[in-house]
C-alpha cells in the first residue's frame, strides 16, 4: 500500500497531465467483466479485496460505464466503517482518478457534494414527525462517513472544488452551450482537458480579483453548508466531532488538550528531549506539512467555522441544560405527590436525558479539539415554583422545593408514622391542573334540546344561578363561622381559654347522649345510610327530573363505581378522581356518595382510599363530604340506639370512616370529639371498641396536631381511669392498652450509630462486601499494607476476622484463605484468631442461645476451613469434635440415663454442628493415625447420637450424608447398648496401648496426645503430603515474591509492556511461527544422523540397588565429609556386574554438573506432583460443593 504522501503526488500528477492514454492500452471490455467489477465496487471497498479491484481497473476498459461506477463507489463507501478500510477505499478511488481524472473525478465530486448537501424544505415538509426523525439519523449517519471519506480524498488530492463537479457526462463549449458527451465517441479527453484549463483561469481571474478561491474548497464549502444551518438546533454536531477527532490535529493544525497533556507528563518523566518537550506544551499547532494541501488559509477558515459552530453550540448546551433540570425537578415533584412516574413521563425523560449526555459529549469533544474552555453550566436555580399539588382545605403546599430540614421538622412532629404515610394524607393532586376548568363546576350548564322555548331556558338559567349564588353565600357564611381545619377551635391560646366553657358543652352533649341512649329521643326511626341517601336523592328529584344525562356518561359512571372495590393503591383512586370529573353532574355525586357509603362491612382496607377520593373531589364539589358526613353521623346514631352484639361490623366500619376522614380534615374535629364522647360516656361492651378503633385510626393523628392535642390528651386520661376503675376482661384490657399506645407511643432514646474510623469502614467493606474469588488476590494484597505495627489495626482487623458470621456462608472459606496469607506474614495475628474461634465455639456450647445458632454454625464451619488452608493441625479438630460431644456431660462421656442441663435429649444442636465440621474437613482424614482417630470419633459419635431422643427427618438424613461421604463402608450401629460396647471396647484397646507404650495411663482414654498423633502423621502418612507440603510452600514463598513485586513495581512500566504487546501484529507472529518451525526442522534433520554420547548417569540395577543402598547409609553414618560428593561406579567383571563406591570433591566439574542436573530434575518432578496435587483439590473441593448442595436440597 503506497504512502499518503506518494498517493497525493500521483493524483497531483493526474490533475497536472490528465489521462494518459497510451498507458492504458488493448484493455478488457467484456461487459461481464465490467459489470462485475461495478457489482464489486457497489459491494465493498473495504481491505480485504483492494488488491483484487486496483487489478481490474488496470485491466479492464470501463470507459461506457463511468456513471455506474460513481454509483456503485458511493454505495461502497457507506460500508467502509475502520481506518483500514477508508484507507483502502481511498486507494481505489485514487486509482480510478489517476485513470479517469475528466469523467470519473468531476462526476464523483458532484455526487460527493449532492450527498453532504441538507435535505430540502419541501421534502422535510412531506414527512411526518417519526419519519423526519428516523431520516435524520440515517441521513446523519450516513454524511459522517462521506465526510470522512471526503476529507482523506481532499488530502490525497483527488477532490479539490466544488465547481470541478459535473452533474453528467456533458461539457461545456466555449460558447456557453453544453453538448452531451457519452465517452463512447472519443470526446472525452479534449472537452475535459479544456474544461479543466477554463477552470484553472477562473481560479486564477478569482485571485486577481481578490475573491477567496479557499470558499469553493470542497471540505470547507460541505462543513459550511452542514454547520453554518445549524446554529440553532446543532443536529450536525456528531458530525463536527467526528471531524475534529479524526482530523482536527491535521488540518486545523491544533492539538487537543488531553493529548498535549500527556505528551507533557512523559516528557517530564523521561527528563530527556527537553526541546521537543517545550515545543509541544508551549504550542497549541502544529506546522503543516511542506507539501500539504492544508493552506494557512484553509486552516483559517475552518477554524473559525468551527469556533463560530461552537458558540452556538454553548448556548444550546446551556438550554438544554436547564430543559433537564426542570424535567428532573418536575419528575421529583411528581414523584414525591404520586408515588411513581407515569411510564409516558419516564420514557419522555430518558429520551431527553440520553440527548443531553449525547450533546454534552460531543461539546466536551469540541472544546478539547479547539483548545477551547467549556460553559459553565448553571445549577439549579433557587426560584419558589408553584406545584401541582395544591391544598386541602386546611393545608396549603405551594412551595415544590422544600429542603431537608423542613422535612425532618415535619415529620419530627410525630402526626404520620413515616413519609408515605405522610405522602397519602397530606398530597393530595389539584383537579385544576389535570382537568378543565369547565369540569370543575358545581353545577355545570344544562344542555337543552332545541324544542325548548328560551324564556324557558333563561328561567332555568337563573335560578340556578341564584341558587348557586345562595349555596356560595351560605358555605362562605359557614366557613366563616367555622374553621375548615378542624373547626372546633384554631390554636392552642384558644383551647385553654375556652376550657371554661366546655362544661356547658359537655351538658349539651350528656343531654343529646341521654336522648340517644335513653331512647327519649325516639322521633328520629332508625335509618340506614343507604336510605339516607335514597332520601336525599328523592327530595332534589324534581331539581333534576328534566335533565337527561347522556348514555355514554351513565355508562362511564357505573363502570367507575363498579371498579371502586378494585380501587386499592393511592394512583388508582387519583385517576378515579380524575375520571369522575369528567363525568361530574349533581345526581353522578349522590350515586357516588351512596356507593362510598355502601362498602362492605368486611372491607375495611378500602376506606382510606376511599376516604382520599372524597377529599380530592371536596376540594371543588364540597356537598360530597357534606352529604357523607351527614349519613356518617346519622348511621352512628342509629347504632348507638341499638344495644345488640350483632352490628359490631357496622359500627367498626362507621367509627373507621370517620376517623379516616378526620385525618384528611374533611370530618371537622368537633363531630370526632363528640363522637369520642359519646362512646366513652358508655364505656361499655360496644363502645369500648369504638373507642380502641378510633384511637387506632386516627388517634396519633388528634394527639400530635397542635390544634387538638390538648384536649385529646384529656380524653386519653380518661380512657386510662375507666379502664383501671371498671372491671373488664383480659381481652378489653389488652385492647384498650394496644389502642392506648398505638395513639401515644411510649418515648424511646434513639438509636446511636456507632462511628467507626475510615481506615475500619474500609476494611469492613473489603471483607463484608467485596470479598469473592476475583477480588481476593487484590484484597490480600490491600491487607498486608495495613499499619500491622499499631496496635489498632491489629486488633480492628482480628475483630473483623472474628465475627465470621456477618459475611456470606458460601464466602467462609475464601476468609479462611486471607487469614492463611496473613498468618505467613503475622504469626501472631493467626495464633490470637485460632484462639478466638476455638473460644466462640465453647461459650456458644455454654451459653446455648438459640438465636445464636445460624452464627455457631458458622464459626464451625470457619473451623474446619482454617484446617483446610493448614492454620491448625488435625488435634485441635479432633478436640473440638469430641469438645462439642462431651462438654457439660458427667464423666466426659454422655450417657442416656444420665440428664445434662446444657445439653438436652430434645436438643439436637451438636449434631448438627458436628456433621458441618466433618462436612467441611473430614475428608482430608483418610490415611495415617488421623484416619483411626476419626474411625473412633465416629464410633463415639453415633453412641451420642442414641443418647438423644429420636432425631428429626432432616438431622437423621444429615447425618446419614456425613457418614456416608466419610466412611460408606462403615458399620452402622442400630442401638445405644450395641454402640455403647463398641465405645468401651475402644477405649480399651487404647488404653492398653498405652499402657504398653509409656507404662502410664493418660488423662483421656480415648483421646491421644498431640505429640504422639502428629509423630505418627508423619509417620503412616503418605510421602506425597510431605511433597505436596514443600510444594504448597515453595509456591507460596514464590507468590509472596510475585505479590512483592507487584506491590513494588510502578504501574506506568507495566503499562508499558502491555502497550509494547500489544503492538506485534498477527504478521510477524505468523512468520515467527514459519520461521521457528523451519528451524526446528533443520535442527531434527542435523541430528539424525549423529551418534549419542556416552551418557554418565546410568541408573543402578534393581539387584544391586538394595546392597549399594545399605553401604551408601552406612557410610554416610560413619563419615559426614561434606567437601566430598559420593558417585557410584558400575563396573563389569565377566558377566557379573559389580557397583563402587567414589568420593568426588565438590567443587569439581563432575560434582556440580551432577548437582545442578539433580536440582532440574528435582524441580520438575516438583512441579509435575504440584499439578496433579492441584487436580486431587480440585476434585475434593467439587465433591464437598456436591455434598453442600445435596445438604443445602435435604
Amino acid at each position: 500500500m503506497p504512502t499518503k504522501p506518494e498517493l497525493r503526488q500521483a493524483n497531483t500528477l493526474a490533475w497536472d497531465k490528465g489521462k494518459d492514454a497510451s498507458q492504458y492500452k488493448n484493455l478488457d471490455s467484456n461487459i461481464k467483466k465490467n459489470t462485475t467489477f461495478i457489482k464489486k465496487c457497489k459491494t465493498s471497498l473495504a481491505a480485504d479485496s483492494t488488491q483484487q479491484l486496483l487489478n481490474d481497473i488496470k485491466k479492464l476498459s470501463l470507459e461506457k460505464y463511468i456513471s455506474e461506477v460513481v454509483g456503485a463507489v458511493l454505495e461502497g463507501m457507506l460500508k467502509c466503517k475502520s481506518t483500514t478500510d477508508i484507507a483502502a477505499c481511498v486507494e481505489v478511488i485514487s486509482a480510478l482518478h489517476q485513470r479517469f481524472p475528466e469523467t470519473f473525478t468531476l462526476l464523483l465530486t458532484y455526487n460527493l457534494a449532492k450527498a453532504l448537501q441538507l435535505p430540502t424544505r419541501q421534502h422535510l415538509a412531506s414527512l411526518t414527525q417519526e419519519q423526519r426523525d428516523k431520516e435524520e439519523s440515517t441521513r446523519i449517519s450516513r454524511q459522517r462517513t462521506y465526510l470522512r471519506i471526503s476529507v482523506e480524498l481532499w488530502l490525497a488530492d483527488v477532490l479539490r472544488n466544488v465547481e470541478d463537479g459535473i452533474p453528467s457526462l456533458a461539457s461545456t463549449s466555449l460558447e456557453g452551450v453544453e453538448s452531451q458527451r457519452d465517452g463512447v465517441a472519443g470526446f472525452v479527453g479534449s472537452s475535459s482537458s479544456t474544461s479543466l484549463k477554463s477552470r484553472k483561469k477562473d481560479n486564477e481571474r478569482e485571485e486577481k480579483n481578490g475573491k477567496k478561491p479557499t470558499e469553493s474548497n470542497f471540505v470547507y464549502h460541505a462543513l459550511k453548508g452542514l454547520l453554518s444551518n445549524d446554529l440553532e438546533h446543532n443536529v450536525h454536531l456528531p458530525i463536527a466531532a467526528s471531524f475534529l477527532k479524526n482530523y482536527g490535529q491535521e488540518i486545523l493544525g491544533i492539538v487537543p488538550r488531553k493529548q498535549r497533556a500527556a505528551a507533557a507528563s512523559q516528557q517530564s518523566e523521561n527528563d530527556t528531549h527537553q526541546e521537543d518537550a517545550t515545543a509541544v506544551t508551549s504550542g497549541t499547532t502544529v506546522v503543516a506539512e511542506a507539501d500539504s494541501v492544508v493552506t494557512p488559509e484553509y486552516r483559517a477558515l475552518l477554524k473559525e467555522l468551527f469556533v463560530d459552530y461552537y458558540h452556538s453550540v454553548e448556548k444550546h448546551l446551556v438550554k438544554e441544560h436547564k430543559t433537564i433540570k426542570k424535567l428532573d425537578h418536575r419528575n421529583r415533584e411528581i414523584l414525591y405527590t404520586r408515588g411513581e412516574l407515569p411510564d409516558e413521563i419516564k420514557q419522555d425523560y430518558e429520551k431527553s436525558s440520553k440527548s443531553y449526555e449525547k450533546l454534552l459529549n460531543n461539546t466536551q469533544t469540541l472544546a478539547d479539539a479547539l483548545d477551547l474552555e467549556m460553559p459553565e453550566l448553571p445549577e439549579e436555580e433557587g426560584v419558589t415554583r408553584v406545584s401541582i399539588v395544591s391544598a386541602g382545605a386546611a393545608h396549603a403546599f405551594s412551595e415544590t422545593k422544600v429542603k431537608k430540614k423542613e422535612y425532618d421538622e415535619s415529620l419530627a412532629n410525630g402526626i404520620w408514622e413515616d413519609e408515605d404515610a405522610r405522602k397519602f394524607y397530606e398530597d393530595l393532586p389539584d383537579l385544576h391542573v389535570l382537568v378543565p376548568g369547565v369540569f370543575l363546576e358545581p353545577n355545570p350548564s344544562k344542555k337543552l334540546d332545541g324544542s325548548g322555548n328560551e324564556t324557558q331556558n333563561e328561567k332555568e338559567e337563573s335560578e340556578e344561578k341564584v341558587s348557586s349564588s345562595t349555596t356560595a353565600t351560605t358555605t362562605t357564611t359557614e366557613e366563616k363561622s367555622v374553621p375548615s381545619s378542624p373547626p372546633a377551635t384554631s390554636s392552642p391560646t384558644t383551647l385553654l381559654s375556652q376550657e371554661p366553657l366546655d362544661l356547658q358543652v359537655e351538658n349539651g352533649e350528656n343531654e343529646e347522649s341521654e336522648n340517644i341512649n335513653g331512647g327519649k329521643g325516639d322521633d328520629e326511626e332508625d335509618v340506614d345510610a343507604s336510605e339516607l341517601v335514597d332520601q336525599a336523592l328523592n327530595a332534589d328529584k324534581d331539581e333534576e327530573g328534566n335533565a337527561n344525562s347522556m348514555p355514554s356518561q351513565l355508562a362511564q359512571l357505573d363502570g367507575l363505581i363498579a371498579r371502586l372495590p378494585t380501587l386499592g393503591n393511592r394512583d388508582l383512586i387519583d385517576s378515579a378522581a380524575v375520571e369522575f370529573c369528567y363525568v361530574n353532574s349533581k345526581n353522578a355525586r349522590k350515586r357516588l356518595v351512596k356507593a362510598l357509603l355502601n362498602v362492605p362491612r368486611q372491607r375495611v382496607d378500602l376506606l382510606p382510599y376511599y376516604s382520599r377520593l372524597i377529599a380530592i373531589l371536596s376540594q371543588y364539589f364540597s356537598d360530597i363530604s357534606e352529604m357523607v358526613l351527614a349519613a356518617l353521623d346519622h348511621e352512628f346514631k342509629g347504632l348507638q340506639k341499638k344495644k345488640t352484639q350483632d352490628l359490631s361490623e357496622s359500627r367498626v366500619k362507621n367509627i373507621r370512616f370517620l376517623s379516616e376522614l378526620t385525618k384528611f380534615r374533611v370530618t371537622p374535629a368537633h363531630t370526632i370529639f363528640h363522637v369520642f364522647k359519646i362512646a366513652l360516656d358508655d364505656f361499655t361492651h360496644q363502645n369500648i371498641d369504638i373507642v380502641c378503633n378510633l384511637l387506632e385510626t386516627c388517634g396519633r393523628f388528634l394527639l400530635k396536631s397542635t390544634e387538638t392535642s390538648v384536649r385529646m390528651n384529656n380524653m386519653l386520661e380518661v380512657v386510662m381511669r375507666k379502664k383501671n376503675v371498671q372491671h373488664m376482661d383480659n381481652r378489653q384490657m389488652l385492647m384498650i392498652e394496644n389502642a392506648y399506645y398505638q395513639a401515644n407511643p411510649p418515648d424511646r432514646t434513639a438509636i446511636i450509630e456507632k462511628k467507626r474510623s475510615p481506615m475500619e469502614l474500609y476494611v469492613r467493606k473489603l471483607i463484608y462486601g467485596d470479598l469473592n474469588k476475583k477480588s481476593l488476590d487484590r484484597i490480600l494484597k490491600q491487607l498486608r499494607k495495613l499499619h500491622w505495627e499499631e496496635e489498632d489495626i491489629f486488633k480492628m482487623v482480628l475483630k473483623i476476622f472474628q465475627k465470621v458470621w456477618k459475611i456470606k456462608y458460601s464466602n467462609i472459606h475464601l476468609l479462611a484463605i486471607l487469614a492463611s496469607g496473613l498468618h505467613r506474614h503475622h504469626s501472631d495475628f493467626g495464633v490470637q484468631l485460632i484462639d478466638s474461634v476455638v473460644e466462640e465455639i465453647r461459650i456458644g456450647l455454654e451459653q446455648n442461645i438459640f438465636k445464636h445458632n445460624q452464627r455457631r454454625i458458622a464459626v464451625v464451619k470457619y473451623l474446619g476451613e482454617l484446617y483446610n488452608y493448614r492454620l491448625i493441625d488435625s488435634p485441635l479438630i479432633f478436640d473440638t469434635l469430641y469438645t462439642i460431644v462431651t462438654l457439660g456431660h458427667e464423666f466426659g462421656r454422655p450417657a442416656r440415663e444420665r440428664f445434662c442441663p446444657m445439653d438436652a435429649p430434645n436438643d439436637f444442636f451438636r449434631i448438627r454442628l458436628c456433621c458441618t465440621l466433618l462436612d467441611t474437613c473430614g475428608m482430608c482424614f483418610d490415611r495415617g493415625s488421623s484416619k483411626r482417630k476419626l474411625d473412633h470419633f465416629l464410633t463415639f459419635f453415633q453412641m451420642y447420637i442414641f443418647t438423644k431422643a429420636k432425631p428429626p427427618m432432616d438431622v437423621d438424613f444429615m447425618v446419614s450424608d456425613t457418614l456416608e461421604m466419610l466412611r460408606p463402608q462403615m458399620q452402622i450401629f442400630t442401638s445405644y447398648e450395641e454402640s455403647n460396647e463398641a465405645v468401651d471396647r475402644m477405649l480399651l484397646e487404647q488404653l492398653k496401648s498405652v499402657q504398653g507404650a509409656d507404662g502410664k495411663v493418660q488423662e483421656d482414654g480415648f483421646e491421644e496426645s498431640e505429640e504422639e498423633s502428629t509423630s505418627d502423621e508423619a509417620d503412616d502418612d503418605d510421602p506425597l503430603e510431605d511433597t505436596a507440603d514443600k510444594d504448597e510452600e515453595e509456591e507460596d514463598i514464590s507468590e509472596e515474591i510475585m505479590q512483592e513485586g507487584e506491590v513494588g513495581d510502578d504501574e506506568d512500566v507495566v503499562v508499558l509492556k502491555t502497550k509494547q504487546e500489544q503492538q506485534v501484529s498477527k504478521e510477524e507472529d505468523e512468520e515467527f511461527e514459519r520461521e521457528f518451525s523451519r528451524m526446528m526442522n533443520e535442527s531434527m534433520e542435523s541430528r539424525k544422523f549423529e551418534k549419542k554420547s556416552a551418557v554418565l548417569d546410568v541408573p543402578i540395577p534393581m539387584n544391586l540397588r538394595g546392597a549399594q543402598d545399605r553401604r551408601t547409609a552406612t557410610a554416610q553414618e560413619k563419615d559426614h565429609n561434606q567437601d566430598k560428593m559420593s558417585f557410584t561406579l558400575l563396573t563389569k567383571k565377566g558377566n557379573r556386574q559389580q557397583t563402587r563406591t567414589m568420593e568426588v570433591p565438590s567443587d569439581s566439574m563432575l560434582a556440580v554438573s551432577t548437582r545442578t542436573k539433580q536440582e532440574a530434575e528435582r524441580e520438575e518432578q516438583q512441579q509435575l506432583k504440584k499439578l496433579v496435587l492441584n487436580y486431587e483439590e480440585r476434585e475434593e473441593a467439587a465433591a464437598r460443593q456436591g455434598n453442600d448442595k445435596k445438604q443445602s436440597s435435604s
